[in-house]
Formats: C-alpha cells, structure tokens, sequence
C-alpha cells in the first residue's frame, strides 16, 4: 500500500497509555493518522498524546463499561467525522496458578481482555458497516497460541479472542470490514515487568524480549496489507502453531522448557532490579 495510506484515517486505541499503545500511537502519528486515545489511566494517555506531532482525542474510557464506548465513539465521530480502524490493545494479567485465582481476578481479566474488545467492536461494527468500511486489530499474545502456566485466565482470554476474531473476519467481509490480530511474544512493557515481579510463567522469559515498537509495526502492516494474522517475531508463531498440531508433546515439553527459561528469567529481573513475590 501506499505510504500515505493512513492519512487522516480515524484510529481509535484502546490500552494506549503506554507500551504497545503508546507506540502504536507514535507510529501511526508519523503516517498521518487521526488519533483517539483511550485508556483508565489519565497521566499516562496525556503523556502519550503529548508526544505525538498532530492533535490527538485522549479519553479516558473503561473498555468494560459499555457507556464509557459509546460515549467516546460519539466524541471521535464529532471530532473526526468518521472513524476507520479500532485497535483493541487494552489488557491485564495477574498471574497464578488457577488452583489459587479468586474470582476477582479471574471476573477482571475476562472483562478487560476479553469482554472489553468484543463491547468495543460491537460498537464499532455498525460503524464500519454505515461507512462501508473499516478495520478491527486485535492484540492478542503468543499464550494465544500456546498455553503459559500461571496465566490460565489470561491465555483463555487469549485463545478466545483468536477464535473471535477469525469468526468475525468471515462475516465482515461482504461489508469490506478488515479484521486483523496480531500474536507478539514477549514484550517488554511494563505489563511484562509486573509478571517478572509476580509469579508470572518462566516460559514468558524463554525468548529475548522484543520492544513494544517492533508490536506496532506489525499493527501497522496489518492494516495497511490487510494480515489477517501477524506472529511476532514470525519463528515464534511457526513454532508454536506446529508443536499445537500435537497437544500431547506440550505436556512433556512444557517443564524442560520453563527449567530452561527460569534462568533468562532471573537474568530480566537482576537487569531490572525486580524482587519477585509469588503467593502461589
């Protein structure tokens, strides 16, 4: 596609206080974009828009709260006048063995992972079809692919919105809506130090961590070359779309694994000065 392909297209970002959002939000910025901000953490969102080189909507907007979309989708339109492309990036993870996951976490991560973008695409959707266009990119997580311990709630999240997202790119395409998810190995956000400090899966340490623009270039290729899906880095996807054509070899496999990567794991919290507690 053309450089200037997103050129005052209207796109909304959900999660963009920081990490992939924030970089996103900075890349997208640099290709012209309209931007719309939204995240629960005010500081964060306008620190985000203050970076960028064009004038951007920041809002802040609880995804789980379905009044909190439709206000901010009708403060987009009356903004920008259309809206283009949503990316649903916002998300959680606190980890735990299941065994040990209160309902409280298990309620939070299904509602902010999961239930959050299928509100904010169920909002959007009648959008996209009245414009007679539009794309929806969905990050999801290489734990969509494959499972990660202590993160049982947060890869059933993950999974489901694999599953979701194909669905809906079979029934979107006669309304020439785009749908897109993106699967990034590990990243380092500070959603990934909070995992280093809290019990969260060895097997998230196993591979070097990539930087959160190395996310928002593949959201970028994705809308501007219509993916349907995207693996970050591409040799983690192949690797773990093949070991899941044979489900036994995960159970056998998975603790060689994890021994090995607890050591690249405490080599990230010793570089990060992070002291783990696990509860778990």
């Amino acid at each position: 596609m053309k450089e200037n392909a997103l050129r005052d297209k209207t796109v909304i970002i959900t999660g963009a206080a920081g990490g992939i959002g924030a970089e996103t939000a900075a890349l997208l910025d640099r290709h012209g974009a309209n931007l719309v901000l939204a995240d629960i953490n005010v500081p964060g969102l306008k620190k985000t828009a203050k970076a960028l080189s064009r004038p951007a909507l920041a809002i802040q907007c609880d995804i789980t709260r379905k009044d909190d979309i439709k206000k901010l989708i009708a403060q987009a339109r009356k903004q920008f006048g259309t809206i283009d492309i949503l990316v649903n990036n916002a998300g959680i993870i606190i980890p735990s063995l299941f065994e040990n996951t209160g309902y409280r976490d298990i309620e939070k991560q299904v509602s902010i992972n999961l239930m959050g973008p299928i509100f904010f695409t169920r909002e959007i959707v009648p959008e996209f079809i009245k414009n007679g266009s539009g794309h929806i990119v969905t990050i999801s997580s290489m734990a969509g692919i494959v499972p990660e311990t202590y993160s049982s709630i947060y890869t059933a999240t993950k999974f489901a919105l694999r599953g979701f997202s194909l669905t809906l790119a079979l029934e979107l395409k006669r309304h020439n809506i785009g749908v897109s998810v993106i699967f990034p190995d590990s990243t380092d956000t500070p959603m990934l130090r909070f995992e280093a400090a809290h019990g969260g899966s060895p097997l998230t340490f196993l591979s070097t961590p990539q930087k959160p623009a190395d996310i928002a270039q593949a959201v970028l290729r994705a809308i501007t070359h219509k993916k349907l899906e995207q693996y970050v880095p591409y040799s983690s996807g192949f690797f773990s779309k093949l070991l899941m054509c044979v489900p036994r070899a995960v159970i056998a496999l998975w603790p060689v694994l994890e021994k090995s990567a607890e050591k690249k794991k405490a080599a990230y919290q010793q570089h990060h000065n992070i002291t783990e507690t696990r509860e778990n």
